[in-house]
């Protein structure tokens, strides 16, 4: 068995061995690559909702009485319209 580990022939070797697994080294080095991105990706969120010594710094915010008194003045939905359109016609009746 004559063993020939020239330069050329090993050059030779890798391209035909990339050539021929192509497809299958694109795949897996995209599926390995989303894989860190999930993985780095996870670990952020995992510290980002850790709330170690954290404080909000805003204040909480409070309502004046008049305000909440005119948002229980305004009716709701279910209740009768009282607007005139009498002066007004329907465009879209013939």
């Amino acid at each position: 068995m004559n063993i020939n580990l020239s330069l050329p022939t090993i050059k030779n070797r890798i391209v035909n061995l990339l050539h021929r697994f192509h497809v299958i080294i694109f795949v897996v080095t995209i599926i390995g690559g989303l894989a860190i991105v999930v993985f780095f990706l996870n670990s952020t969120l995992i510290l980002s909702s850790e709330s170690d010594g954290y404080t909000s710094p805003s204040e909480n915010a409070s309502f004046d009485q008049t305000t909440i008194d005119r948002i229980k003045q305004l009716r709701g939905s279910g209740s009768e319209s009282q607007l005139d359109l009498s002066g007004r016609s329907n465009p879209f009746v013939e």
